[in-house]
């Protein structure tokens, strides 16, 4: 006991020698914390938080006793984590996740109170993410929805963007990544505009690069049209430097992205859009003076003029749009000009009708001792030697005018059924002929001065009336063929002739009635001819068309009729088979039931009305001796056999027997081609054999029938029906 006295006494004088105040307070140093205290008490979180005083109104992260209740949090979950909540999910039942949020970020705001805000606000969002809340909602909890054009400087954006990305691995939901949702919080081009703009500065460079290239990706997976994202990446407003500005070749890999998956789309035709031909021609020539952008800007005037191709835009305006009225006497050596010389000569050959002459536009600009002058210094100039004598050839006939003009001054332009026996025709004919001759690059023809003058309908009109009239019959079928030949250059199918040209896809009731009709069936002969494996029908067009099928219906049984009678097939005879026209109009009937099957009838049902079964097996015969005609005939044949059987239960094998009068033909019954094909359509139809004697027997004993056979078989030609008969007839006995 003396030994602890005494060590106490020395402990005490060394405390006394080092720290008289602290001996004094030695009790209070030796006792346990308060954290360690309430948690051997068992004290729970609220019970502390009240404890402190922390309940109370006020600043919460100014109270010194914020952070020992965090810390008295954080020790009690991880002594129970089972049992006990976490710190954030306390004090969001407190205080709920938006006061919440709003005290964590307005305390990162002040220097004081700020790492203890940040660890809290990282715990917030692991506590977010836990519970899936979704990053459309966590973005307005951050006041990111208050950032406006500063979004990406607002260091809570990183923090909603690491959110975001983290939200997406964890629940695999596209519908939740940050461009759709900032999309719908700014709209396409706001945020475009902020991205772009933020690019533009170190410190958020990176983080705006991948968002805009996200976002361009969400607009081609959306399909957004690409004059859409023109305006979106603000190219709208960029000026001449369009070409310079780097989000340009950032369009125009989304368009060629979108053209890969959808209709083509011409860039240069959204670019005119923005900013019109003249324009947008002026800044590609500026474009072209800069060495990094001379090369796109060349390849984009280039789709330029074959838009203006395309679109057919005049002569006179492409001058203006290449600048070339400001060109002066130095016109020729203007680097633009061979362009809109070839851009003339492209023009004219697409549109042979509405062709125009250099001459005609530039005389509208020079007069005409202006246009002398120029004309003879540019003879000095290397290569233009051929260019000026065909300008020079074109001022001489402009004072003369062009046969279109020349065409007007003899009143042909007035649309009149008999202007191919107007004298007046000859006379321009002549004129036209020798213009040609003199401007090879601008020839005249007569049908397509006729169409830019009278129309395609009109024109159609007359030549159809023409070739009913015997002194006009040959120049108008020559020039329904032209025309045909004209129609197949600019490229109209017949479907696009049958739509867009005669508007036959309207006429639904009055089709067929439609004298248009005719003429698009020739044309139709025409294209198909000269267009293998592109052939169309009409069937085909009223397939596509939408015609009522109800209609074609109540049609079909009288249109092949018509058809047959339209080509004059009733006027052949026995020739019938050997008719090219038969086998059009075979054709047409195939053409027909293949587009139409549920319409489906045989060719018997329009032949017979004009043939009977004798006069048809005659033909079939005779089709078959010939080779041009074989495969027709034995077509005809099968139609044939297949028209007796459809028709069995009213006409029996004794009737067409006696249509095909073999009841009268006696001892000649075996020579008779008309037995054979009887034959074949009774071994074909009716397999049971004795019915066939039975038909015999009605006309013929039975010995008269023996003889017949008998003297058959020794003919090499009836020796094999004459077997089978016989053959059919010894097991009709046995019955």
């Amino acid at each position: 006991m003396r030994v602890r006295s005494t060590l106490l006494l020395v402990v005490i004088s060394l405390l006394a020698g080092v720290n008289v105040s602290l001996a004094f307070d030695l009790p209070r140093v030796l006792q346990p914390l308060p954290g360690e205290v309430w948690l051997k008490r068992g004290e729970t979180a609220d019970d502390v938080f009240i404890l402190l005083k922390l309940d109370r109104t006020g600043e919460l992260f100014s109270n010194s006793q914020f952070a020992t209740w965090i810390k008295y949090v954080d020790d009690l979950s991880a002594s129970h984590p089972a049992r006990e909540k976490t710190t954030i999910s306390k004090l969001t039942s407190y205080f709920g996740d938006e006061p919440l949020s709003n005290m964590i970020i307005a305390a990162q705001r002040n220097p004081e109170t700020q790492v203890l805000a940040t660890d809290l606000q990282t715990r917030q969002l692991q506590y977010w993410l836990d519970n899936k809340k979704a990053p459309a909602d966590v973005f307005k909890l951050l006041e990111l929805s208050k950032a406006g054009d500063k979004l990406l400087e607002n260091p809570l954006a990183t923090a909603w963007l690491s959110y975001a990305t983290n939200f997406k691995e964890k629940t695999m939901s596209k519908v939740d990544e940050s461009i759709p949702i900032l999309t719908t919080h700014y709209g396409d081009e706001a945020l475009s505009t902020i991205l772009i703009r933020a690019m533009k500065t170190p410190s958020t460079a990176n983080v705006a690069g991948k968002l805009h290239n996200e976002q361009i990706q969400l607009w081609l997976d959306a399909g957004k049209r690409p004059r859409d994202v023109f305006k979106f990446l603000a190219l709208d407003k960029a000026g001449d430097k369009l070409l310079e500005n780097p989000q340009f070749a950032t369009w125009l890999t989304y368009l060629d992205d979108f053209n890969s998956k959808n209709t083509r789309i011409s860039r240069i035709a959204v670019m005119t859009n923005y900013f019109g031909d003249d324009k947008l021609t002026a800044m590609l020539f500026d474009a072209m003076r800069s060495p990094s952008t001379a090369k796109l800007a060349a390849n984009l005037q280039d789709e330029q003029i074959k838009r203006w191709l395309y679109t057919e835009k005049s002569p006179r305006d492409v001058f203006q749009f290449l600048s070339l009225s400001k060109a002066g006497e130095k016109l020729f050596d203007h680097p633009q000009f061979m362009k809109w010389v070839s851009y003339v000569d492209d023009l004219n050959t697409a549109n042979p009708d509405k062709r125009t002459s250099l001459m005609s536009v530039l005389a509208a600009h020079y007069d005409s001792d202006g246009l002398i002058k120029m004309l003879e210094s540019a003879k000095n100039v290397p290569g233009s030697a051929k260019l000026i004598r065909e300008l020079e050839t074109e001022q001489k006939w402009l004072a003369k005018g062009t046969p279109d003009a020349f065409f007007k001054q003899l009143k042909l332009d007035k649309f009149d059924d008999d202007v191919l026996s107007n004298p007046q025709l000859k006379t321009w004919i002549n004129y036209m002929k020798e213009y040609n001759a003199a401007n090879p690059k601008y020839k005249a023809t007569l049908i397509g001065t006729m169409a830019a003058n009278y129309g395609e309908l009109n024109l159609v009109s007359l030549l159809d009336k023409a070739t009913h009239v015997k002194d006009t019959a040959g120049a108008a079928k020559k020039l329904q063929s032209e025309l045909f030949q004209r129609w197949m250059q600019k490229g109209w199918t017949p479907e696009y002739l049958f739509t867009n040209v005669f508007h036959l896809a309207q006429e639904k009731d009055e089709l067929f009635t439609n004298p248009l009709v005719i003429t698009w069936g020739k044309y139709l002969s025409a294209y198909n001819r000269e267009n293998h494996g592109k052939e169309t029908t009409i069937w085909t067009m009223l397939a596509a068309t939408g015609v009522d099928i109800e209609l074609v219906e109540r049609m079909v049984g009288q249109l092949p009729s018509d058809t047959f009678s339209m080509l004059r097939l009733a006027e052949k005879g026995d020739d019938l088979l050997a008719s090219p026209q038969f086998a059009t109009w075979i054709q047409y009937l195939d053409d027909f039931y293949l587009t139409f099957p549920d319409l489906r009838r045989t060719m018997m049902k329009t032949v017979r009305r004009h043939h009977d079964d004798k006069s048809l097996v005659k033909m079939i015969i005779s089709g078959m001796k010939v080779s041009s005609t074989e495969k027709i005939a034995k077509r005809m044949e099968r139609e044939l056999l297949k028209d007796w059987n459809v028709s069995r239960k009213t006409r029996t094998p004794d009737e067409i027997f006696e249509g095909l009068d073999l009841e009268l033909a006696g001892k000649t019954l075996f020579a008779s081609p008309f037995l054979e094909i009887w034959i074949q359509y009774m071994a074909t139809y009716y397999k049971q054999k004795p019915d066939m004697i039975r038909t015999f027997l009605k006309y013929y004993d039975e010995d008269e029938l023996f003889q017949m056979i008998k003297t058959a078989k020794s003919n090499p030609t009836t020796e094999k029906l004459a077997s089978d008969v016989e053959h059919a007839l010894s097991l009709y006995k046995k019955n």
